[in-house]
């Protein structure tokens, strides 16, 4: 059975699920340039791409199915009801499929959509089923798709809120996902309790420190390093954690919870409000898994929905007492819908039991353009290039003499980390290459840069245990840094003493594993920077034209792939 997943929101991304495989991934924003593009209802270019990724046609497809979002005015059902009226200024334009169905209180999305409309617009057979998913569901899935844990668990999701709530948890027994809270009840209620929602309350804050809201709230998480959370106690006041899975907002209205936010700002420095926001969203979500515990006890935990982007939080989640191990879906944010929307189709159509469960591998699911692509770009730009069969030890003598570069190898990655296919590389040994790394890239100066390690190397440096390691092979959680290593790999430790590592194995990026394998031999130092290879705001590097403008625009020093090097002047160990 082949099913494209498709999520039409913001971060728009598309997922081709092939008898039960993931084998192709593309988000919207790495065509268009354009961060957290949506692109255009059932017009995304990522679905075109993920299609090519895949080699199919979308004739091909046997189910798609896609969230709740936006779709064309004249995908609607023309029906005599008043929400909908039918006039020539329509055409173009259209409608959000949640918004129809409260109003209808219909939750059957194929009595408000003409399929046949829809199956145009996709270029879908007549027999290709058109499925829809809960959101918060479809972020459960992503997890518990990749653990193998057998019962005991639970799978959360987290975000400023998605099909009427905010926050959702699932129990699995060893045979069904139970939906504890945040099913489709809720849909159609129309108190959507913005105010209890720890997401919400967040972006709040970030937009009140200046920065924009739901795309920067992991500057403020760096910033909180920096800060005391002074009205930590009461931001987490303002929240209260029910018996039934709900968290609900003691504070009287989503206006007034803004208000005593926005006022923060004004009574505090930036880094103690951040630290304050911090201290509050891990204090309540803690509680609310802890009293998840009490109904369904659990000791394991996955995690999904874009609060869990939130590294720190994810190390605290670790370290709850009788947790044996998290994982947090790679693509946690809404660009993980897709997945999850994928194969709610599988569940819809042949069970839960059909789900082949297994780790992920890695991310490597978008497209594919070779390193001979890239050098051969780069002789049409004049660019220097040198051809080199093994490159890894020459890649670390460049960065221990303190250049940056950029590996640009293997498929595009799923989510938003560069795990090692679009990264920039630099030594971690001093921590003045932090400032220049910020001017090159026009990135933030508190921000913490992560680092990647060795899997030999990484119980030696880090504080990796069972419940943290899986998590850590994908730069989704902190880890305390051994003190013994603090000062030796200063430009990754962040000001609280922990780093973001990602774990590599060989088998998954020869070429990435080989530079930092050669590094270590040459410094003696465990660690190499691993930072997406993008500038500020814009998405990461897909195309080889696009990595050579980077390195033409100065934003690192050189091109590293498997066939060679691509530089602007003649480096001294090239």
């Amino acid at each position: 059975m082949v099913i494209l997943g498709l999520n039409t929101g913001h971060d728009a991304s598309a997922a081709v699920l092939h008898d039960g495989e993931l084998i192709a991934y593309c988000k919207e924003e790495r065509l268009t340039r354009k961060k957290q593009d949506a692109g255009r209802p059932l017009r995304q270019r990522c679905i075109d791409e993920v299609l090519r990724i895949a080699g199919l046609a979308a004739d091909e497809l046997d189910a798609v199915c896609l969230d709740r979002g936006r779709y064309p005015a004249d995908c609607f059902r023309k029906m005599d009801r008043p929400w909908l009226v039918w006039s020539r200024h329509l055409l173009g334009k259209s409608h959000r499929l949640l918004g129809q169905m409260r109003r209808q209180r219909q939750l059957d999305e194929l009595m408000l959509l003409d399929v046949g409309c829809m199956r145009r617009y996709l270029g879908l057979s007549g027999d290709a089923e058109v499925l829809f998913a809960n959101h918060h569901y479809a972020h459960v899935l992503g997890a518990f798709r990749y653990t193998t844990w057998e019962a005991d668990a639970l799978y959360l999701a987290v975000d400023a809120g998605g099909d009427g709530v905010c926050h959702a948890a699932y129990g699995f027994d060893g045979r069904q996902l139970v939906c504890l809270y945040g099913g489709d009840e809720f849909i159609l209620h129309q108190s959507f309790d913005y105010a209890g929602s720890v997401g919400q309350a967040y972006s709040y804050v970030t937009q009140a420190l200046g920065f924009r809201a739901n795309r920067h709230e992991g500057k403020i998480t760096g910033l909180a390093g920096f800060g005391r959370p002074l009205l930590g106690e009461e931001i987490r006041a303002a929240f209260e954690v029910k018996d039934d899975g709900s968290i609900r907002s003691r504070i009287a209205s989503r206006s007034a919870l803004h208000a005593l936010l926005s006022s923060a700002v004004t009574r505090l420095p930036r880094e103690d409000v951040a630290a304050s926001i911090q201290y509050a969203t891990e204090e309540v979500t803690l509680a609310w898994i802890e009293a998840l515990r009490k109904r369904f006890p659990a000791r394991y935990l996955g995690l999904s929905g874009g609060v869990f982007s939130n590294v720190r939080l994810n190390q605290r989640v670790a370290e709850l007492p009788g947790i044996e191990e998290v994982f947090v879906f790679p693509a946690m944010g809404d660009e993980g819908l897709s997945v999850g929307q994928a194969l709610a189709a599988q569940v819809r159509t042949a069970g839960l039991g059909s789900v082949r469960r297994g780790r992920l591998a890695h991310v490597y699911l978008g497209a594919q353009h070779s390193g001979t692509a890239l050098l051969a770009a780069a002789h049409q730009r004049s660019l220097i290039v040198k051809e080199k069969a093994a490159p890894a030890r020459t890649c670390a003598e460049l960065l221990a003499d303190g250049n940056v570069g950029a590996i640009y190898s293997q498929r595009m990655e799923m989510g938003p980390r560069a795990l090692g296919a679009r990264s920039i590389l630099a030594s971690p040994a001093e921590r003045a290459i932090n400032e220049q790394l910020n001017q090159r890239l026009d990135r933030t100066e508190f921000m913490p840069f992560a680092p990647y390690v060795l899997d030999e190397d990484a119980h030696r440096v880090f504080g990796i245990n069972p419940s943290n390691k899986e998590a850590c092979r994908f730069m989704t959680m902190t880890t305390d840094v051994h003190r013994s290593y603090r000062d030796r790999i200063p430009a990754v430790v962040h000001v609280d003493g922990t780093a973001r590592p990602q774990i590599i194995e060989r088998g998954t990026n020869p070429l990435y594993y080989d530079i930092l394998s050669e590094y270590k031999a040459l410094s003696g130092l465990p660690c190499l920077i691993n930072t997406s290879f993008n500038a500020h705001e814009e998405p990461i590097i897909n195309t080889p034209d696009e990595a050579l403008t980077a390195l033409q625009e100065q934003r690192v020093d050189f091109l590293v792939t498997e066939g060679g090097f691509v530089s602007r002047t003649t480096l001294a160990r090239m």
